[in-house]
């Protein structure tokens, strides 16, 4: 289960911003909660902390949150870094995902969809919203006549446990294997799929039956 300490909520409207931190802190108790209206208070954030959690708006008074979401990463790699916001299309959505977003939530969803989301951060669910993840589902779709992909027994073991949640991290440490041997088995899903990102990976292995996280 991912223990979440320490959040970092980027969002500029103050009555959002407050809701999203009072359903953080009844979902996931962290020890601490920081706040940022903009990018260059997120990055000032960024720079003195370290993260286990990040909701990142898209729409910010001095650009978009999806800028934030590759140095989040990068100095975060276990945090789960989660994008909430209005925008529905397919451009903010992939582009996120590509980033390194690890889910996708609507800010229209109703309170309870999205507090459920949040609780399930802990449990391993992909934190994403229901339109989302159809949408991602009919651009994963497989065409007709579309090459079959062929996934070693490991690759498949390896997909199979970040489907379940897990870090690459963690999952090498499930499977008995060295982090960077890991690392290249992700490396060669990616190719063999496709795509760029773990939840890009994940969803397209479940709908073309190349896994079962269950």
């Amino acid at each position: 289960m991912l223990s979440v300490k320490q959040v970092l909520i980027v969002e500029d409207l103050p009555d959002v911003a407050d809701w999203l931190h009072q359903q953080v802190v009844i979902m996931l108790d962290p020890d601490q909660v920081h706040r940022a209206s903009n990018l260059a208070d997120a990055s000032r954030c960024m720079e003195q902390h370290r993260y286990d959690l990040a909701l990142i708006d898209l729409g910010l008074p001095d650009g978009s949150g999806m800028s934030l979401v590759r140095p989040f990463k990068k100095a975060n790699p276990a945090a789960q870094c989660i994008i909430t916001t209005i925008f529905d299309d397919a451009e903010h959505l992939f582009g996120s995902l590509r980033a390194g977003a690890d889910g996708y939530l609507l800010k229209d969803d109703t309170e309870e969809a999205f507090a459920g989301h949040l609780s399930g951060i802990l449990q391993g669910r992909p934190p994403l919203s229901a339109s989302i993840a159809r949408r991602l589902l009919e651009h994963f779709h497989p065409l007709a006549g579309e090459k079959d992909v062929a996934l070693t027994r490991r690759e498949q073991d390896m997909l199979t446990l970040i489907a379940k949640g897990l870090s690459v991290k963690h999952a090498a440490e499930k499977l008995g294997i060295s982090h960077y041997t890991a690392a290249g088995y992700m490396k060669d899903v990616y190719a063999k799929l496709q795509v760029n990102t773990r939840a890009e990976a994940t969803l397209k292995a479940i709908h073309m039956g190349l896994v079962n996280p269950s």
